[in-house]
């Protein structure tokens, strides 16, 4: 069904039709969309901007129009099949272009994530990193997203390669922080106890972290430390952030039960 839209998208918007109208009609019927997009007149905008594909297949607000027909699929109509449908068709058209095609790319990688597509999600977000010249920030975000996915996916190894690769390659010392945390907390999922704890105390040696960060590292080191019964060590661990847990009741009453057990 999804590459049937495609197709049909494609066919109705990619292909030359004539000649254009000229420029004072092409204004017209952008304007004239634009205008009942903001109305709320969505079908009518809608029928406005897809005129405007079909009849200028040059024109310089093809993109603009693109968009608003994704917005009206997806945020007016919560039409996501459609919605990526119009970004696959969008790609076509604008994939020659490095920074909108990574963009295109990422968008439809979230749309497919708000789905619970995840799979298609993934060569998506792997293609949208194919790109050159890419922002630094935008790299890292896009790995962050491969990452979480993957691990929506239970494919661990690949979350934590993710991950760990991340940590590697960013220059950001709060994006960096992130990725090792999330890569403790994915050991954790395969009871991959020791490299957890390994990448926690890295963590928590590092400077420059930020304190809400350093803190759950520091709640997650002591869970680890329970775990194996090091029950005094956890909760030294654990007054050291009580102020600066995002939940302070949490460690309090983790504080509490720990005391209890030495």
């Amino acid at each position: 069904m999804r590459r049937c839209l495609i197709i049909i998208f494609a066919s109705l918007f990619l292909m030359v039709q004539g000649c254009e109208k000229t420029a004072d009609e092409t204004s017209q019927v952008i304007e004239k969309a634009r205008s009942n997009f903001i109305s709320g007149f969505y079908v009518d905008a809608e029928k406005g901007f897809e005129r405007y594909l079909q009849d200028n297949p040059q024109g310089s607000n093809r993109f603009e129009a693109w968009d608003y027909l994704v917005k009206i699929a997806y945020e007016v109509r919560h039409d996501s099949e459609r919605g990526a449908s119009i970004l696959e068709a969008m790609y076509l058209e604008f994939g020659h272009n490095g920074a909108l095609a990574a963009k295109l790319k990422r968008k439809l990688a979230e749309m497919y994530i708000r789905n619970g597509q995840y799979k298609i999600a993934v060569e998506a977000l792997e293609k949208s990193l194919e790109f050159p010249d890419q922002p630094q920030e935008q790299l890292d975000s896009t790995r962050v997203t491969l990452a979480e996915t993957f691990r929506k996916l239970r494919n661990y190894d690949l979350a934590i390669y993710t991950y760990s690769d991340l940590a590697e390659s960013t220059k950001d010392i709060k994006t960096k922080a992130r990725a090792l945390f999330e890569m403790a907390h994915t050991l954790t999922l395969i009871q991959a106890w020791e490299r957890a704890e390994s990448e926690l105390e890295r963590l928590n040696k590092m400077d420059g972290v930020p304190e809400d960060i350093h803190a759950e590292a520091a709640f997650m080191l002591a869970d680890i430390y329970e775990h194996r019964h090091e029950y005094k060590r956890a909760a030294e661990l654990l007054e050291q952030v009580v102020d600066t847990y995002p939940n302070p009741y949490a460690v309090r009453f983790k504080l509490n039960y720990l005391k209890k057990k030495y």
